[in-house]
C-alpha cells in the first residue's frame, strides 16, 4: 500500500513490514462504533484511521487543514469504498477550536467507542501558541486533555467499553523529564539511573544532528504529561468503579517515519538519513496506537510499544512506562494545572 501519511511530501519512503498482517489478525469488525482521530490526515494517525474505517468503524477526522483531512477521507474511501468517514475541523494551537469540534460531534454523533488523541509536534522552538501555552503543550497534551473532557460524558454514556488512547512517546523517559508547573520554558531532568540518560542527551543526540536540547527537552516533558494525564485519569476511573464503562491507554510509535521529522528538521539536521536507514513505515508506527484501541487484552493505564529494536520498531507489544512516569503526584499536579490554566473542572 502507498501512502499520502507524508512519506511522499517529505521524500523519505520506508516499506511496510508489519501493518497489513497485524491489521488483518487483530481487529474485529467494528460496524457500529465510532472513533474520532486527531491528526488523522497523515503519519500514523492516518493509518490507524484506514484501518479502523476497514473494520467498519466510523471514522472522524479532527484536522486543522481541511483540505489535507478531505483527501486524506478521499484515500481511505479509496482503499475501502464501505468506509464510513467525516471530517471535522479543529486546531489543537486554538483552543477554541476544540471547543467547537466537540459541540459539532456532541450534536451530530450519539456514542463514541475511541478517541484518539494523537496530533502532535515535535522539538519545536518556544513559541507561543493564541492562547498563551508552548506550542508543544498545548499541541500534545493540553488541546486533548480540553478534549477528553468535553467528550467523557458521550463516552461514558456510550454502549460497551469505551477507549480514550493518548499518543506519547519513549521520549517521555529519555532523560527522566519532570513535569513542573513552574519551570515549563526549560523543564528539569534528572538524567536517570548512572547517568546513562545524560549521556543519551548530550551524546547522542548531537551526534544524531539533534539539536538545540531545549526543544527535545520541552518536548519530551509534552510527552511525559501524555502519560501523566493516562495515569491520573486512570486512577479516577479505578476510584469511581468506572472501567467496564470507559479506559484510558497510551502508547508509543517507536521510531516512525512520519512528517514530524520533516517538520522538526531544524532539531534534526540528519533527518532524511535517519529515517531511511533506523525508521519502520509510519503504518507499521500506527501499530501500538492500533493495540491500544482494540487489543482485547489491554488493561486501563497499559502503555503499548513496539516490540523490537529497543522498542523503536516492531510488532506492538504492552510495555512499561520508564522516567516519571508513575509519579502519581507529578500526575496530580498536572491535572490540577490543566484545570487551572483552562479555567475548568474535568469531573470523572
Amino acid at each position: 500500500m502507498t501512502s499520502r501519511s507524508g512519506e511522499a511530501d517529505h521524500g523519505v519512503s520506508v516499506e511496510n513490514q508489519w501493518y497489513d498482517d497485524w491489521v488483518k489478525e487483530n481487529i474485529p469488525d467494528l460496524s457500529g462504533k465510532v472513533a474520532i482521530v486527531t491528526g488523522g490526515n497523515s503519519g500514523t494517525g492516518f493509518w490507524a484511521a484506514s484501518a479502523l474505517a476497514g473494520k467498519g468503524c466510523t471514522v472522524v477526522l479532527a484536522c486543522r487543514n481541511e483540505a489535507k483531512a478531505n483527501a486524506a477521507k478521499d484515500e481511505i474511501i479509496g482503499y475501502h469504498p464501505e468506509a464510513k468517514m467525516d471530517v471535522i475541523v479543529m486546531d489543537n494551537m486554538d483552543l477554541s477550536t476544540v471547543k467547537s469540534f466537540a459541540e459539532t460531534f456532541n450534536g451530530k454523533y450519539d456514542r463514541l467507542d475511541f478517541l484518539l488523541n494523537n496530533a502532535g509536534i515535535m522539538a519545536q522552538p518556544l513559541i507561543k501558541s493564541k492562547d498563551g501555552h508552548d506550542i508543544q503543550f498545548q499541541t500534545n497534551h493540553l488541546a486533548h486533555f480540553l478534549l477528553t473532557q468535553l467528550l467523557w460524558e458521550k463516552m461514558l454514556n456510550t454502549e460497551g467499553e469505551s477507549r480514550i488512547v493518548n499518543h506519547s512517546s519513549g521520549a517521555h523517559k529519555m532523560g527522566s523529564p519532570a513535569f513542573d508547573k513552574n519551570n515549563m520554558e526549560n523543564p528539569s531532568y534528572s538524567w536517570g539511573i548512572l547517568g546513562f540518560n545524560a549521556l543519551l542527551w548530550h551524546g547522542m543526540l548531537p551526534l544524531m544532528g539533534m539539536k538545540p536540547l531545549d526543544n527535545w527537552k520541552r518536548y519530551g516533558t509534552s510527552k511525559l504529561c501524555n502519560v501523566l494525564f493516562t495515569k491520573e485519569l486512570d486512577r479516577k476511573i479505578q476510584e469511581k468503579s468506572l472501567a467496564e464503562k470507559v479506559i484510558c491507554v497510551a502508547c508509543h510509535p517507536g521510531y516512525a517515519n512520519t512528517n514530524l521529522q520533516n517538520v522538526a528538521k531544524d532539531s534534526m539536521n540528519n533527518w532524511e538519513k535517519m529515517n531511511s536507514g533506523n525508521a519502520q513505515s509510519a503504518a507499521d508506527g500506527s501499530l501500538p496506537l492500533l493495540l491500544c484501541t482494540v487489543g482485547k487484552d489491554v488493561k486501563g493505564g497499559d502503555y503499548c510499544e513496539p516490540s523490537l529494536a529497543t522498542n523503536f520498531k516492531g510488532p506492538p507489544i504492552v510495555g512499561k512506562v520508564g522516567g516519571n512516569g508513575n509519579n502519581a503526584e507529578m500526575a496530580k499536579e498536572l491535572w490540577s494545572y490543566s484545570e487551572e490554566i483552562l479555567d475548568t473542572t474535568f469531573s470523572v
